[in-house]
């Protein structure tokens, strides 16, 4: 598996609303949710008009009402971080990309599981992290569109939905997503039981191998996946030339769930 898998499949599990390539660099815009979506990889070599290709970058997010963002992955040359830096624009989020093997079957009881997403689910989510119901619309339009096959589940303590997540399936790998609890159901397993039922899934789909993101400050979350067989693939970060305005782009999604940290 290599950073250029990931990265592919990524992109279908969690698609852009519109995406233009200039060169080797990919341009992603969403409705302003979530900085994977709205964000410009500058991959490979530097352009020979690097000074061109940056204001085409910024133009292209302008005319969109989003802020210039670039993320930062191996598959960019040495020296870009460097100069995104010295144009002024802030280093930010961090993130590991995590993966293991898929294997053995493993122990699911007590989840609820469904190829498309439901009610339960995303009131579930919206629950656990608390978000502002009139800022989920591009979320849902997200979530929405998510390529088949997906799985979308839900652990049940004494009758009530205790967290959520999704997963899905792209060629040879699951991708793994949106993994939260709710606050009152926390340190109980439940986070243990949604990743297992994803394996699962991803094994009955032909998975050989699954990934995951997860902000590098979110010690508890590492710990969670690094019990359960996960390593460090590779990392990324963002440079942002401004904030996000968009209340759509805190809405979940944003890489990294913040409830996984206490989900146990």
């Amino acid at each position: 598996m290599t950073v250029q898998s990931i990265e592919a499949v990524a992109a279908v599990a969690w698609p852009p609303t519109e995406s233009l390539t200039l060169g080797s660099w990919r341009l992603s815009a969403g409705d302003g949710f979530s900085r994977r979506r709205n964000s410009a990889v500058p991959a490979g070599p530097l352009p020979e008009d690097l000074d061109r290709r940056l204001t085409d970058v910024e133009e292209w997010y302008r005319v969109r009402g989003l802020p210039t963002l670039y993320r930062v992955t191996p598959e960019c040359g040495d020296a870009v971080d460097g100069i995104l830096a010295e144009r002024g624009l802030v280093f930010e989020s961090p993130t590991f990309v995590m993966s293991r093997l898929l294997g053995l079957p493993e122990s699911v009881e007590g989840v609820d599981e469904s190829p498309v997403v439901t009610d339960s689910w995303v009131e579930t989510e919206i629950a656990a992290l608390g978000i502002d119901r009139s800022s989920i619309g591009p979320w849902l339009a997200t979530i929405a569109v998510v390529p088949s096959p997906a799985s979308f589940v839900v652990p049940v303590d004494g009758g009530e939905p205790a967290g959520a997540g999704f997963g899905v399936v792209v060629d040879d790998l699951l991708g793994v997503f949106e993994i939260v609890v709710r606050p009152e159901y926390r340190r109980r397993g439940h986070a243990g039981r949604i990743m297992a039922a994803l394996h699962q899934f991803g094994m009955r789909e032909g998975a050989r191998r699954v990934f995951l993101q997860v902000l590098e400050d979110d010690e508890p979350a590492i710990a969670l996946y690094r019990s359960l067989g996960y390593e460090v693939s590779h990392r990324y970060w963002y440079r942002r030339a401004d904030a996000f305005t968009n209340p759509a782009a805190v809405a979940p999604g944003a890489v990294g769930s913040p409830s996984v940290a206490e989900a146990g």
